[in-house]
Parts: structure tokens; C-alpha cells; sequence
């Protein structure tokens, strides 16, 4: 019961101070919409508290019932938000706030310090507001409170409310305490000078996720096609450079996305499995094969002393290799060789990745796990986050990575992972191969890009589902009332009404709660997937989609 209720607090609260922020794609208006809502709860919750004490220890009503008055309208906050009223959430708790250090002050006397409230109020001001003329009137607002304050104490018109010396040191403290406490909880919204970094990568990479996704959907339906096309052989080898082309995209703007994580101080946990090895590691070296090819570079793969069942994160594993070998392509000659080679001992297991090249200069070696350090030259240059992420990766699982190079010969990456065997009776089910006719049902998916609704509702097609297409969360939810599907396919970010707005309606709605939802989005936050399981979603598809990853999504969704 315990466990219960440690995971659906956090839920409850986080829920509570996202009030009124759905279809809103401004990160800074949501971030203002947050902090409004998270000084309602912490404002209202310690006036209850401080404020039944407070009754407790002086029985009087000159306390009792301004509090509760106050508590009252720091949570109606809430309510304004949830109806839109962001500029008077806002301009309530700041002016409430303003009156309450006035009404206290002058009944308590100078015991309570208020003039540390007021402070905070001035930095308030540049958090919740973004017009400089609201801003401005609230910095005078807050100045006149102190300055009248200050007359008052001077005048000696305070102290209304005569307190015995412990009476007054308890009030001294309660009041300290949740000041400080409010620092604290709104600190923790703006703790980095990172985050407008955070924010760029994101807007960047989400942006350029959306075109990414066509042009993979794209290439996946053409090599299909020509599956059953003996005779167009040559098209089908321009399709894997296409795919080759997108899936180093797609690693490109993952190490971004995984650099601002960082950078904001989260990180991703770990969603361990048992993972056969072998496939496993020949999918990855296929998926390079072709990129190897343009610099006519050959891919060779040994094993050794490895149980075929592992227990290991597969996305965290994916990314350290695909970063590895990524770099020994880049920077290995022409006409060379690279080597994978995955060797087990008594309780770890490395992956070894050499490549023969320029090598790195000994001056880099001590650094080229730092962000932005790449060895550039007239052939090659890179990003310089793919080594910085494979360690930060390598590390989450609890291992190390090394790096042994001679310039002008070799270089090799050796990563050292914990070793566990896997059970085989934890393997996932095997899915089976995909039919051209594989399903029959409705499908509705709604994507604000015209060409990602074409391409995924052809795949659709081609596996005899019929489907449905709108361009936003409100017209996924009418045409679901017109027309009930089996199986709804909804993007994220959308205008008019997003995605995860939509499902939450959904799930209050009788005739439809039962849908089972996908969510596909660019965004690939962590916390991201999981605001859209915690509201409904039955699974989650990151673009650019997969169409195996959809296959085998479908099936499982249709299986419960």
C-alpha cells in the first residue's frame, strides 16, 4: 500500500502543477503556467498549516480566518489556469501575497520578518511575468508594500496581537521556514543557466524529427514495394542509403536530445530486459554495412566467451554501439577494416571497436569524452557528442569505457559492462513476420504534417487496415464520435488541441475510454513518454517511426 501511494503522489502533484498547460507548445509560457500553479499549492498548503498553528497556540479570529481566507485564494489560482486565465493566476497570487505581508506584519510586528517575503516577491516577478508593464507595476507594488511596512514598524503601528517570547520565536520560525521553502521549490524550476540550451535543442530537434520521419516512412514503403520487384534491384540499394542517410540523422539528434538532458541535470532510467546477443549485435553492424560502404570499409564481428542471453538495457546498448561504430566508420581509412569484437570474462563483458586511421593525438586523448572535442581534418568532422554520450550512457550501466590509440595505426574503444546472464523464459514473445494483410480493423491517426498522415496511413493501408486521418487532437476526437476505430494513432504536438489533450478526453469520455491510443512524437524525452502512459497512452512511438517497431506495436496493443 505504501509503494501505491509513493508512485501516485508524485503523479497527483505533478498532474496539479501542470494545470491549464495542455495544447501549449511554448515552453516558457508552460514553465510561467507551472511555477504560477506550484506557488498556489505551496502557498495554500502553508497558510493551512501555519495557520491552524498559529490559531492553536493564540486562539484568536484576527488570524484564523485571514488565513483561511488566504488559503482559499492561493488554490483558486488553480481553478483561473484551468480556464486560461494565466495573466490573472499570476497577478492573483502576487497581489494576494502583497496584502497578506501588509495584514500580518502590521497584526504580528516585526517577529515575522516579513520583509524577506517581499523580497522574494521582487524575484517572483521576473519568473511569472513575462509583459515588462505587468512586471513593472508588481515591482512597484512589492516596493510600496515593503516601504509601507517599514513606516509602520517605524511608527510603531504594529503588534496588534500581543505574543509571549515562545509564541514569537515559534512564529519567527514558521514564517523563515516557508520563505525558505518557497526558494526552494521555485529554485528547483530554474536551479540551471543550462536550461535555455535545454529548450533550443529541443525546439531544434522536434523540428527537424517531423521532416526525418517522412523521408524514413517514405524510403521504408518504397523498399516494400520493391520487395515483390526482382527487376529493380538498383532502386532498392539507393533505398538502404536512404534509410543509412536517416538512421544517422536519427543519431545525430538523439545524442542532442541526450546532451540536453544532461545538461539539465536528468537522466533516463534504465528499462532492463533479456536480449539474445547475436541478433542483437549483427541488426546494428547490418544497419551500418551500408554507411561502412561509402568509404569502401569492411565490418567484421567476433564473439567469445559470451552466453547467448544477457540481461541489459537494449536502447542504452543500441546507443553505445551505434555511437562506437559510427566513429570508427568516420574516422577509419579507406579500404580498411573495422573490427567489433565482444569477449566475456568472469562477471563483466567488453565490446572492443577498432578501426585503423590517423588515430588521436595524444594531447586529445585525456579529453575526448568531453562534449564538443573532435579530432576535424580536411575528410572528416563531427558533432563531438557521440563519445561524451556513450560514456554518460556506458556509466548509467554501471561500467566504464577506455580508449587506447597509436596514431597513424589504430585506435580502439573498449567498453567494460557488468555481466548477467538472462532466463529464457523472460525473452520477449517473437513476434511473426509481417503479412501483407496482417490486420483488419479502423485506424484513426491525426499528425499536423500532411505528408507523415499520407505515408503512415499507406502502410495502414497495405496491412488491410482502413483508416482515418485528421490533422489535430479536436478532429481525431470528432471524427471518434462519428465513427468509433479500433485503434487510435495520435501525434503530439499539434495546434488546436495536442495530442496528449486529446487522449486525457478520451479516457473521460464512456463511448471511447476503451480505444487502445499510440502516441508518436520527435520528442524523446523520457519524462515525456511517461506524462503520455501516466495519461492513457498504450504505447509509445518515437519518430522517426519504425514500421517492425509499429508492426510489432500493433500486435501487442490488439493482444489486450
Amino acid at each position: 500500500m505504501a509503494t501505491i501511494w509513493s508512485i501516485r503522489i508524485p503523479g497527483i502533484i505533478s498532474s496539479i502543477v501542470r494545470t491549464g498547460t495542455g495544447g501549449i507548445n511554448d515552453e516558457a509560457a508552460v514553465k510561467s503556467i507551472v511555477l504560477v500553479n506550484t506557488l498556489s499549492v505551496s502557498l495554500g498548503s502553508l497558510i493551512l498549516v501555519i495557520g491552524a498553528l498559529f490559531w492553536f497556540l493564540t486562539q484568536n479570529l484576527l488570524i484564523l480566518l485571514p488565513a483561511t481566507a488566504e488559503c482559499l485564494i492561493a488554490f483558486s489560482a488553480l481553478l483561473l489556469n484551468h480556464y486560461r486565465r494565466f495573466t490573472a493566476a499570476a497577478l492573483l497570487i502576487f497581489c494576494l501575497q502583497c496584502a497578506a505581508v501588509l495584514y500580518f506584519g502590521i497584526v504580528l510586528g516585526e517577529i515575522l520578518m516579513l520583509q524577506l517575503m517581499v523580497v522574494f516577491l521582487i524575484a517572483a516577478t521576473y519568473l511569472i511575468f513575462n509583459s515588462t508593464v505587468i512586471r513593472r507595476c508588481c515591482l512597484a507594488m512589492a516596493i510600496a508594500t515593503l516601504a509601507t511596512l517599514e513606516i509602520c514598524y517605524f511608527n510603531g503601528v504594529t503588534g496588534i496581537i500581543p505574543l509571549s517570547h515562545t509564541t514569537g520565536f515559534i512564529f519567527k520560525w514558521c514564517s523563515m521556514g516557508g520563505v525558505l521553502l518557497l526558494i526552494i521549490v521555485t529554485g528547483r524550476q530554474y536551479v540551471r543557466s543550462s536550461d535555455f540550451r535545454r529548450v533550443f535543442f529541443y525546439q531544434i530537434t522536434h523540428e527537424l524529427r517531423t521532416p526525418l520521419n517522412a523521408v524514413m516512412l517514405a524510403a521504408q514503403l518504397i523498399k516494400r514495394e520493391l520487395r515483390y520487384k526482382p527487376d529493380a534491384r538498383n532502386i532498392e540499394a539507393l533505398t538502404d542509403h536512404m534509410l543509412a542517410a536517416g538512421s544517422t540523422a536519427g543519431n545525430i539528434l538523439a545524442n542532442v536530445l541526450d546532451m540536453a538532458r544532461h545538461e539539465s541535470g536528468k537522466s533516463d532510467s534504465n528499462e532492463e530486459t533479456v536480449i539474445r546477443l547475436l541478433p542483437f549485435f549483427e541488426n546494428i553492424l547490418q544497419s551500418h554495412r551500408v554507411i561502412a560502404l561509402y568509404r569502401n570499409i569492411q565490418l567484421r564481428f567476433e564473439m567469445e566467451h559470451m552466453p547467448a542471453l544477457i540481461k541489459g538495457d537494449p536502447h542504452t546498448l543500441h546507443v553505445i554501439m551505434a555511437n562506437l561504430l559510427s566513429n570508427a566508420i568516420q574516422y577509419g581509412n579507406k579500404h580498411s577494416e573495422v573490427t567489433v569484437r565482444i569477449e566475456g570474462a568472469q562477471n563483466t563483458w567488453q565490446i572492443r571497436v577498432t578501426n585503423t586511421g590517423a588515430g588521436i593525438p595524444k594531447d586529445k586523448l585525456d579529453h575526448i569524452f568531453e562534449p564538443f572535442v573532435t579530432h576535424r581534418n580536411v575528410q572528416v568532422e563531427g558533432t563531438g557528442l557521440g563519445l561524451f554520450i556513450t560514456r554518460i550512457k556506458t556509466m548509467a550501466l554501471g561500467g566504464n569505457i577506455a580508449v587506447k590509440s597509436t596514431p597513424g595505426e589504430y585506435t580502439t574503444f573498449t567498453v567494460t559492462l557488468p555481466l548477467r546472464e538472462g532466463d529464457a523464459s523472460m525473452l520477449p514473445e517473437e513476434t511473426q513476420e509481417e503479412l501483407e494483410h496482417a490486420f483488419n480493423m479502423h485506424v484513426l491517426i491525426a499528425d499536423d504534417n500532411d505528408m507523415n498522415n499520407i505515408l503512415l496511413a499507406k502502410y495502414l493501408r497495405q496491412l488491410g487496415c482502413r483508416v482515418t486521418m485528421t490533422i489535430n487532437g479536436l478532429e481525431a476526437l470528432q471524427q471518434a464520435e462519428i465513427e468509433t476505430p479500433d485503434l487510435m494513432i495520435l501525434d503530439y504536438h499539434m495546434p488546436v488541441m495536442d495530442g496528449k489533450e486529446a487522449l486525457l478526453q478520451m479516457k473521460q469520455t464512456a463511448g471511447l475510454k476503451h480505444i487502445p491510443v499510440i502516441m508518436a512524437t520527435g520528442d524523446a524525452y523520457q519524462d515525456t513518454r511517461q506524462i503520455l502512459m501516466d495519461a492513457g497512452a498504450e504505447a509509445f512511438l518515437q519518430k522517426p517511426i519504425n514500421f517492425h517497431q509499429l508492426h510489432h506495436t500493433l500486435q501487442t496493443c490488439l493482444k489486450r
